[in-house]
């Protein structure tokens, strides 16, 4: 078995740790990080992502080769293409994007938040990793997706990481709106001189 085909595995399960860990670290010392309500149902939005999260590592580990049973149709499954330069690439990325989630989150400390809510607003962070890229946390995300399609470019791992890339654009514009409107010129002084992703 191949090493290399083992990265994009650990690589996922490590950059989900991270945010795991840290989440569960912030709700025992009592910080809400969720813009829902604690009693709000989880709707069918939590049950999509679950399904996600099993149907992407389960491939995940069937293309690192440790079981030979994919869920996902044959059609979604052949690598397109082998170049090795595209391999290196994707695996600096998913090291990349560790390392990016890693910085995010030790600049975060206590304002680590999932979703737009004013009546949760933590401090405006713009120090550490924050001070290069507006959002390093959804630049982690990226880079993860893409370079885990680069290192096994299905149908599936490329589309995947397209909608990412379109999804997580899209929520950024929303989330900059929300910080316009909630932070004000703190907001806008902070976006003039930092970019949106580096």
């Amino acid at each position: 078995m191949e090493i290399i085909r083992l990265i994009p595995l650990v690589g996922f399960l490590l950059f989900c740790l991270q945010i795991g860990i840290r989440a569960f670290v912030l709700q025992r010392k009592g910080t809400r990080l969720s813009a829902r309500k604690k009693h709000s149902s989880k709707g069918i939005s939590t049950v999509l992502l679950i399904a996600f999260f099993l149907v992407f590592t389960n491939e995940l580990v069937y293309k690192a080769g440790l079981i030979h049973i994919s869920i996902l149709p044959e059609v979604l499954r052949p690598l397109l293409t082998g170049k090795i330069i595209l391999t290196i690439s994707g695996i600096v990325l998913i090291l990349l994007s560790n390392l990016f989630m890693l910085l995010t989150l030790r600049a975060l400390k206590q304002s680590l938040r999932f979703g737009l809510n004013k009546e949760n607003l933590g401090k405006l962070v713009t120090s550490g990793i924050y001070a290069w890229s507006r959002n390093p946390f959804f630049l982690a995300i990226n880079c993860l997706f893409v370079g885990i399609s680069l290192v096994f470019p299905t149908p599936f791992f490329i589309t995947i990481s397209l909608l990412t890339l379109v999804s997580i654009h899209l929520f950024i514009l929303k989330e900059e709106r929300f910080m316009h409107k909630n932070y004000g010129e703190e907001y806008k002084n902070y976006a003039k001189t930092v970019r949106r992703y580096f």
